[in-house]
């Protein structure tokens, strides 16, 4: 489809100073959110995550294994989201979460560089969600991004979730520290809205500047 002519249908992007003022306003605003259920909502909606070279059937079966604990040492707590792994450790965690509450995210699509070809992104989502994975994290093509490739861009964050089922959750990140400018950020946000994600996140963390206040705000 053609995605890009739908970008100017929406507000512009913020700029920076228009940022760092909206920034201000949420730092002042944000002391009221120092509470204990504030904190609790927020540790329920993490993805308990492991992501390392050294990962191994061992390592992310005890990794797993830690939160499931958690149900029975803090009953009073909400537990973790989901256990978030790349894709061969899928069925591993399926086994040690099993009976409780929590999803399973796999990153997937040639992350965290998203540098593949897009037929070889497509069959390790389809793999991931066929062994279990209840949501999927890839990431934008962001060197197409920066050269202007919108609808490419968007092409394949389609692509990729047309091989899921409605209810798995899509969730693509932008890699906000490489599009740098709020201009580009809203673009990549948007774009991976209309093809088909659930949620946008701002960064891998796998770059040297990761996630930022100013582009959440974006």
């Amino acid at each position: 489809m053609e995605y890009a002519n739908h970008l100017k249908e929406y507000a512009p992007a913020m700029s920076e100073a228009q940022v760092a003022e909206e920034m201000d306003r949420i730092r002042k605003a944000a002391v009221r959110n120092h509470t204990p259920e504030v904190y609790k909502l927020c540790y329920s909606a993490v993805d308990l995550t492991t992501l390392s070279c050294t990962d191994s059937v061992e390592s992310v079966t005890e990794f797993a294994g830690k939160a499931v604990k958690f149900y029975r040492q803090f009953p009073h707590l909400p537990n973790v989201a989901s256990i978030c792994i790349y894709p061969p450790f899928v069925e591993t965690v399926g086994v040690v979460v099993d009976g409780t509450d929590m999803r399973i995210t796999s990153v997937a699509g040639g992350f965290p560089s998203s540098q593949t070809f897009l037929e070889v992104k497509v069959l390790e989502v389809a793999m991931a969600v066929e062994n279990g994975a209840d949501e999927i994290d890839i990431v934008l093509n962001v060197g197409k991004m920066l050269e202007g490739h919108y609808d490419e861009v968007a092409n394949e964050v389609e692509v990729i979730r047309a091989e899921m089922s409605p209810e798995v959750v899509l969730k693509v990140i932008i890699e906000s520290g490489a599009l740098k400018t709020p201009d580009l950020i809203r673009k990549a946000s948007l774009l991976s809205m209309f093809a088909g994600a659930d949620f946008v996140k701002t960064s891998t963390g796998k770059i040297d500047v990761s996630a930022t206040p100013e582009a959440a705000v974006v």
